[in-house]
C-alpha cells in the first residue's frame, strides 16, 4: 500500500491547507478545555512527563482525522510487527529491532531460531560483570569513547545527563572527528597507564573510528614503552561491534569485546554496549534506569489508546507540520544544560531515518518525509536564534523540553529557566501586537505575530529514566512519519555513498593525485589538485 491510497492523508492535506488561517489566539478562546484536552501525561509510576500540543496549530477536526490516518496505514499493528522481529528494513532484509534492547527478559523475539532478546540480556549480564570490576579494581581513571555517529552521539547524551545527577571517580572523552586535532587534545589530557579505550563501530569499516583507534594504539604504545605488536595494549582497549574478527583485522585488538547486533541501527544502538563508556563511569544500576524508562514508553506505544497516546500523536503531528510542508525544520531546544546535545543527537535520528525521497515500493515520495532537525539550550538560544522564531519570514516549530526537578541545581535560578521556556511558548503562540501610537514608525518592528506552533515537554525529574523515555517517545514519532510516508527509516544509502567516494579520493590523495580510478567531476580534481600543491606531509 502506498500514500495514495490512503484515503485520511486527503483529508489531512485538506485539513493542513484549511488550518492557514487559523489562529491559536481564537483556538484558546473558543476552547477553554483546549490545553487539558491537548496535554498528556506518560508515567511508569516511577518517573511521569507531561506533553501539551495545544500551541500546535491544529484542532479537533485535524486531530481526529490524523488518528483516522493512523488506524487506516496500521501504525501501531506495523509498530507491534517491528517490535516483534519482522523485516522491516527491506533493503537490508532486516529487522529493527532497537526495542529489543531494552525489552524485559521474559519477552521472546525469535530471529534466525534464537530469542533475540536472551541474547541482549546475556550480554548485558557481561556488560555488567566488566562494569562492575573496572569501578571495583579503579585502574582506569580516563576513560576514551572512539566512535562516530550513534557510536558517539549516544553516548555523549547520556554522559551529560548522568553528570548532572551524579558523581564519579572517572573522567570520560569522546572522540569522533578524522581531524586528529580532536583525538590529541584528549590524549593530552591522559596518561597511558590510566586510560582505556573504548572502540564503537558496528561494521569496523567506519574510516574515522579506524584512524582515532590506530592513533590511540599508536599513542599508547609509546607511552608504555611497547611494541605496536604487545598483546599488552589489549588490556587497555574494548571493542563494541556487530563484526568482531574485522576488528581485530583492522589492529584494534581488544582483551574485551561486547556484542551489537546486525538488526540494530547505529543511530538505534544507545541502548546497547556502545553506552559503554557511561556506564563504567556511572555504574550499571544507572544505565538500567536509561533501558526501563526506553521500555517504558515502548510498551505504552503499543498499548495506550490512540487518542491518548503522546508518541503516536506527536509522530502525527508530525506528518502534519512536515509531510505537508506546512514548515520546513524543527528547532529543539531543551531548557536545561545536560540535554545540550539533544539537538545533535536528533538530527541523526530523524534526519538519517527518515531523509528519503524514495517509497518502499521504489516509486518517489509524495510527502515530505523529514524536517531539518536543528535548535539549541535554552537560554542561550534566546540569545541567538529566537529572534528568528518569533518574528522571521519563514515559521519553524518548535519542541521546548524542560523539567520540574534537575537535581544538583540552584532552585531559583532553576525556577527562572523554567519561566523562560514558558514564557517562549506562550509568546510564540500568542505574539504581541502595536500597542504604540499609530504615528509611531517603529511600531511594526515591536509586533510580534504569533501563531508559531509548538509543543512543550515537562518531565518531573531528569534523571537516567526521564532521558530514556525522551529518547524513546522520538524514535517512535520518526517511525510514525515513515509509515506515513510509507518509506523505510532503517537505511542509510545516502551515507554509504559518502563513505565510498571519500575512500576513493583518499587513496588518490595519498598517491600523487595524477591517476583517477574513478572520473570524478573537473571541480573536484581541481581541488584535489590545488590541496596536494599547497599540503604539508607529516615528516
Amino acid at each position: 500500500m502506498v500514500v495514495g491510497n490512503f484515503k485520511a492523508w486527503q483529508k489531512v492535506l485538506s485539513d493542513a491547507k484549511r488550518l492557514e488561517s487559523a489562529s491559536l489566539t481564537r483556538f484558546f478562546v473558543e476552547d477553554e478545555l483546549r490545553a487539558k484536552k491537548m496535554t498528556h501525561s506518560v508515567s511508569d509510576g516511577k518517573s511521569e512527563i507531561i506533553v501539551d500540543f495545544s500551541k500546535q496549530l491544529i484542532d479537533d477536526q485535524a486531530l481526529q482525522n490524523l488518528l483516522a490516518l493512523a488506524a487506516e496505514a496500521g501504525i501501531i499493528e506495523r509498530f507491534a510487527e517491528m517490535c516483534d522481529g519482522k523485516i522491516v528494513n527491506t533493503t537490508e532484509n532486516q529487522p529493527a529491532l532497537h526495542t529489543a534492547l531494552r525489552a524485559d527478559a521474559k519477552t521472546s523475539i525469535r530471529i534466525g531460531g534464537e530469542n533475540a532478546v536472551t541474547q541482549v540480556h546475556d550480554e548485558l549480564a557481561k556488560v555488567k560483570k566488566f562494569v562492575d570490576a573496572t569501578r571495583r579494581e579503579k585502574r582506569f581513571k580516563n576513560l576514551v569513547n572512539i566512535g562516530i555517529g550513534g557510536s558517539d552521539l549516544g553516548p555523549r547524551l547520556i554522559n551529560d545527563v548522568l553528570s548532572n545527577v551524579g558523581a564519579t571517580d572517572f573522567r570520560c572523552f569522546f572522540v569522533a572527528n578524522i581531524d586528529s586535532s580532536e583525538i590529541n587534545a584528549v590524549l593530552a589530557q591522559c596518561s597511558p597507564e590510566e586510560t582505556l579505550f573504548v572502540v564503537c563501530s558496528k561494521s569496523f569499516g567506519t574510516a574515522e573510528t579506524l584512524a582515532n583507534a590506530r592513533l590511540a594504539r599508536k599513542w599508547l604504545a609509546q607511552g608504555l614503552n611497547l611494541d605496536l605488536a604487545s598483546r599488552k595494549l589489549a588490556d587497555h582497549f574494548v571493542v563494541v561491534t556487530a563484526n568482531p574478527t574485522k576488528a581485530e583485522e583492522s589492529g584494534v585488538v581488544a582483551a574485551n569485546t561486547f556484542k551489537i547486533w546486525p538488526w540494530v541501527g547505529g543511530r538505534y544502538s544507545i541502548a546497547s554496549a556502545m553506552s559503554l563508556v557511561p556506564t563504567i563511569a556511572f555504574g550499571f544500576a544507572a544505565f538500567e534506569e536509561f533501558l526501563s524508562g526506553m521500555r517504558s514508553i515502548d510498551e505504552q506505544m503499543r498499548s495506550t489508546k490512540p487518542e491518548q497516546n503522546i508518541a503516536l500523536i506527536l509522530g502525527l503531528i508530525d506528518a502534519l507540520n512536515f509531510g505537508t510542508a506546512r514548515y520546513p525544520s524543527l528547532a529543539v531546544v531543551p531548557y536545561v544544560s545536560a540535554l545540550r546535545l539533544l539537538p545533535n543527537y536528533l538530527q541523526q535520528l530523524v534526519m538519517e531515518s527518515n531523509g528519503k525521497s524514495v517509497r518502499l515500493d521504489g516509486t518517489e515520495v509524495s510527502v515530505k518525509t523529514s524536517p531539518v532537525v536543528w535548535g539549541g539550550v535554552g537560554t542561550n538560544a534566546q540569545h541567538a536564534f529566537m529572534q528568528m522564531l518569533h518574528q522571521g519570514s519563514q515559521t519553524a516549530a518548535v519542541d521546548f523540553i524542560g523539567f520540574a526537578h534537575v537535581p544538583n541545581t540552584d532552585a531559583a535560578m532553576h525556577d527562572d529557566l523554567t519561566a523562560n521556556m514558558l514564557a517562549q511558548a506562550s509568546a510564540l503562540a500568542f505574539g504581541r501586537g502595536s500597542q504604540e501610537a499609530k504615528n509611531d514608525p517603529t511600531a511594526n518592528h515591536r509586533r510580534m505575530p504569533g501563531n508559531r506552533p509548538s509543543t512543550v515537554m515537562i518531565g518531573a525529574e531528569l534523571s537516567p529514566r526521564s532521558l530514556g523515555a525522551i529518547v524513546a517517545i522520538y524514535e517512535h514519532r520518526v517511525f510514525v512519519h515513515g509509515v506515513v510516508a510509507q518509506i523505510n527509516s532503517f537505511d542509510q544509502w545516502g551515507v554509504e555513498l559518502g563513505k565510498v567516494l571519500a575512500g576513493e579520493i583518499a587513496a588518490q590523495i595519498g598517491g600523487d593525485g595524477s591517476s583517477y580510478s574513478t572520473p570524478h567531476d573537473s571541480s573536484t580534481r581541481s581541488l584535489v589538485s590545488w590541496y596536494l600543491s599547497r599540503r604539508k606531509p607529516e615528516k
